[in-house]
């Protein structure tokens, strides 16, 4: 959801490619342009339109330094070359999360038996820590932070525990580190729903806004948050989604459009732009499009926005089964059944 990249935002499509599966888990753009796209099949190495390699993975991956990313595979994780996909390393476990680089090729995850675990690309160990049950780890801008119900707690590179600090609610959704340092922290309590902003120091503060907790939030360099909206009602009542930008200092709600189905990728480029994508989930879809009234195309867009509010319109056409990535040359990559769209 963040990026080096900034967002062209025409509304075009540049160029489509098949993938071999339907679902998308996740997209990652390395600086040279090669896209990496993980589908329930496996990994897709793609340049452009082409296929470089594919891999059977049972995830995601990780973008490393040096040309490198981490797979998640059935016994472990491997360490593979970006251009050629060929496995240069080989990490053996039950990961329970993504892995997270640290500094100097280190790679941080949590283990069977809830262990938090570093290791070097070779499997090599560095330094481990027991942390309660459930957990959620983050690494960002050198400290390891780990999220529990109703608290975080944080580590710095070489393990060492640096503080503990109980959260006003709990935990809804994931940690999502800010341009300045900070981590947001999505959570639902009796008196506070929303986010607290979290600095390296462990002090805690609120945003002063009463916003949806949740999973999909994206920092913009300017200090301020895109994240779907609270749903609005018409006069009938019939639910409205929305998407909101809110600046985090001072809670304000700069912009809040109806969107025309639920958001499921949201991205922001270092220029500002931020691109918007929803459509009615694959289950629906394949329920009721067709139908007598129910022609659901128009429900699955792409909406570009910058300062001024709607920039761009974009109808997909059918679903978007993943989350939207940011590439190289500015065009936002759109996973839909079966193929994903290079749209600038």
């Amino acid at each position: 959801m963040t990026t080096p990249f900034p967002l062209s935002g025409t509304g075009r499509v540049r160029w489509r490619a098949a993938l071999p599966g339907r679902h998308v888990g996740g997209v990652s753009v390395a600086a040279d342009g090669m896209a990496f796209v993980t589908t329930e099949s496996g990994l897709i190495a793609l340049d452009g339109p082409e296929t470089r390699w594919t891999a059977e993975t049972a995830g995601g991956c990780v973008l490393l330094d040096g040309g490198l990313l981490v797979t998640s595979e059935a016994g472990g994780y491997a360490v593979r070359e970006q251009r050629t996909g060929a496995a240069v390393g080989e990490i053996e476990g039950r990961p329970l999360s993504a892995p997270m680089p640290l500094a100097g090729g280190v790679l941080v995850f949590l283990t069977a038996g809830s262990v938090l675990r570093a290791t070097t690309l070779t499997g090599e160990p560095r330094w481990s820590a027991e942390v309660p049950t459930p957990a959620w780890p983050l690494v960002w801008q050198g400290t390891v932070f780990v999220a529990e119900l109703a608290a975080v707690r944080a580590f710095d590179a070489a393990g060492g525990p640096l503080w503990r600090v109980d959260l006003t609610g709990e935990l809804d959704g994931s940690l999502v580190g800010l341009p300045d340092g900070k981590v947001l922290v999505p959570v639902r309590g009796d008196d506070h729903i929303g986010f607290l902003e979290l600095d390296p120091q462990g002090n805690l503060r609120r945003v002063p806004a009463h916003l949806p907790p949740g999973e999909l939030v994206v920092p913009l360099p300017t200090g301020r948050l895109a994240l779907p909206g609270w749903p609005e009602r018409d006069n009938l009542g019939e639910r409205h989604p929305t998407v909101t930008i809110v600046e985090v200092e001072t809670g304000a709600v700069l912009q809040h459009h109806r969107v025309p189905a639920d958001v499921h990728g949201l991205a922001a480029g270092t220029n500002g732009l931020i691109a918007v994508a929803g459509s009615p989930t694959w289950e629906y879809w394949t329920k009721y499009h067709g139908r007598p009234g129910f022609d659901l195309r128009e429900s699955c867009y792409v909406w570009f926005l910058d300062e001024q509010g709607v920039r761009v319109k974009w109808t997909a056409g059918s679903p978007i089964t993943g989350p939207v990535a940011i590439a190289a040359n500015g065009d936002l990559l759109v996973p839909l059944p079966g193929e994903l769209i290079s749209l600038g």
